[in-house]
């Protein structure tokens, strides 16, 4: 008895290894529902904050972690958001956009158990211009920018659960509610001509993610787009479990169907 306890806590052990190994989730997300405001303030002058008024609507492209992907890590002013809102195209505008995702140090995203609520988490640095852009509260333009970090969290709930897709779990539908938030610190590198901003001034920016601008039915965009899924990488630990072939298809089942539900 005692060795088969010993052995079963050895199986334990290295399924639990395995599962550390091959749990973690690619994703990828598009949306260009959401709605943003916020605040930006000068940390060199200590001057600000300047405050946002109505809601503008946010475009989001991400895909992390998906073997032969390519990766992309965008998010930005919506550019297909018309009148009234967008009328001036770069008031309160902002642009993260990157491929390969040079800058981000890190990114996860999952289902929740109902598979009703997707969640992604992506954090970066030194992200810079020509491709990274801020609003320019005082001349009406946006300019270049650095983003020496940058967090942003994203949550939308849905009415129906996601559904099974290539392995993980994937949803197209528009979602019901969202909440999240843009932050961080840039630094103007580029056309910073108008006071009070000035090349090398070092900002800071909180943005609050929500779904009034999609709920204001007079204010939609040319197209909607909504995808959302976590896409499990393959298995490729489990050659290292020759000793425990009688296990692998539970294991294998477990880890492809249950691994995008951990959040």
């Amino acid at each position: 008895m005692a060795k088969y306890m010993k052995w079963l806590g050895a199986v334990s052990l290295a399924i639990a290894a395995l599962s550390q190994t091959v749990l973690a989730t690619g994703f990828y997300a598009v949306t260009n529902q959401m709605g943003y405001r916020g605040s930006v303030w000068n940390i060199t002058h200590n001057t600000g904050p300047w405050q946002m008024g109505s809601p503008r609507n946010a475009y989001w492209y991400v895909i992390d972690g998906i073997p032969g992907v390519p990766e992309y890590d965008i998010l930005m002013t919506d550019w297909l958001q018309p009148v009234p809102s967008n009328a001036a195209q770069t008031d309160w505008f902002f642009q993260l956009y990157e491929l390969g995702n040079p800058s981000v140090t890190g990114a996860e995203a999952c289902w929740d158990p109902t598979r009703t609520q997707f969640t992604a988490t992506v954090s970066g640095k030194n992200a810079p211009y020509p491709w990274s852009r801020f609003w320019q509260p005082d001349g009406g333009h946006a300019w270049g920018v650095t983003f020496k970090e940058y967090s942003y969290t994203f949550t939308a709930t849905f009415g129906t659960a996601a559904t099974p897709a290539n392995g993980g779990f994937k949803s197209s539908s528009a979602p019901t509610d969202i909440v999240g938030s843009f932050t961080g610190q840039f630094v103007s590198t580029y056309d910073a001509q108008n006071q009070p901003m000035a090349n090398g001034d070092t900002y800071g920016f909180a943005f609050d993610f929500d779904d009034d601008w999609f709920n204001n039915p007079t204010d939609r965009p040319i197209a909607v787009y909504n995808e959302f899924a976590t896409v499990p990488e393959p298995l490729t630990a489990v050659g290292g479990l020759t000793a425990l072939a009688a296990l692998s298809g539970y294991v294998r089942r477990r880890l492809t169907v249950g691994s995008p539900g951990r959040c």
